[in-house]
């Protein structure tokens, strides 16, 4: 079976009768609503490849968010460990809304780029158009209806890694932006991927922020920065809370005993994307080390970290 290379000419199994033949799947709607991160007995794992050059879209790591516009493609990276590879699991994708005052209303399109006119929904069922995430994966299911009240999630079948990775890798777009009226309506979202077995039940759940948006590298760079600002205003507020409710007499400055020693790292990491996790998780350390500002200096951190930086953009395809 030949996959399309490009959105326009992306096609979708809409026949019901093969379909029915095809293989068993998960129930149409989720056994659960939650959006709490649950590795589960088979150490589910999500995760985006880096930024590098000329990738259309951007990944926070201090955020856990995904910045991308509206008809790119972009990787999800899919990993299970301990898994019997004759039971058969699926990966359902459901965007939900990040605010718990909007958490029960399902995620759907607007009005204008729902329309059949669209040129992202030629081809394309009415009740797929729905739906503001779409995979390649020939074999995604498209569940739910927003006249019914049920909620939109997309369902595909977990495949084995391919030789030599421990990962399986997965490509989506986007059909709609956060700031459509009449759809998300400028509301921040997030996908929670769940882990499920044929019977829908829930072996493992991920959540990753995602903004829709035409300049992904500026968006994340002012939601990061607005971040920092935040954090270094809770650091602060907590302090002045602190010294007004218990006054202590001046006492000598005490040093800093923030650990800025250096520890050159010398060993071989096996497996590519195993080297990939261990360097964005140096990555984050290093960023939280950063935003928190718990030294006085912070110049051995941020080094670590565009060193960090440069060797995940020089990691080859």
């Amino acid at each position: 079976m030949v996959v399309s290379e490009t959105i326009e000419d992306f096609k979708y199994i809409q026949d019901a009768n093969y379909m029915s033949d095809y293989q068993p799947f998960p129930p149409s709607e989720p056994q659960q609503l939650c959006n709490s991160d649950y590795a589960g007995p088979y150490a589910f794992e999500v995760f985006v490849d880096p930024n590098v050059m000329k990738n259309p879209w951007e990944y926070s790591a201090l955020l856990n968010k995904i910045y991308i516009d509206m008809k790119h493609k972009f990787p999800i990276n899919f990993s299970v460990k301990s898994h019997d590879p004759e039971q058969k699991m699926f990966v359902r994708v459901m965007p939900m809304f990040e605010e718990d005052r909007y958490f029960q209303e399902p995620v759907h399109r607007c009005i204008c780029h729902g329309q059949a006119q669209d040129p992202t929904n030629n081809g394309v069922s009415e009740l797929v158009a729905q739906h503001i995430i779409r995979c390649d994966n020939p074999n995604a299911r498209y569940f739910g209806d927003k006249n019914l009240g049920r909620r939109l999630s997309v369902v595909i079948p977990l495949s084995s890694p391919q030789v030599g990775t421990d990962s399986v890798k997965e490509f989506f777009h986007f059909v709609c932006k956060n700031s459509c009226v009449g759809g998300m309506n400028r509301r921040p979202i997030q996908i929670v991927f769940t882990l499920e077995d044929v019977c829908g039940t829930v072996r493992g759940r991920r959540v990753l922020c995602v903004r829709i948006c035409s300049c992904p590298k500026r968006d994340r760079e002012k939601e990061e920065k607005k971040r920092e600002q935040e954090n270094h205003s809770t650091t602060s507020s907590k302090k002045r809370r602190v010294d007004k409710k218990l006054p202590a007499p001046p006492s000598p400055p005490t040093s800093d005993n923030t650990d800025t020693r250096i520890f050159p790292l010398q060993l071989d990491v096996v497996g590519k994307e195993n080297y990939k996790q261990m360097l964005k998780f140096c990555q984050t350390l290093m960023s939280n080390e950063i935003y928190e500002a718990k030294s006085a200096n912070l110049a051995p951190f941020e080094k670590c970290r565009e060193q960090v930086t440069q060797m995940l953009n020089t990691i080859p395809e």
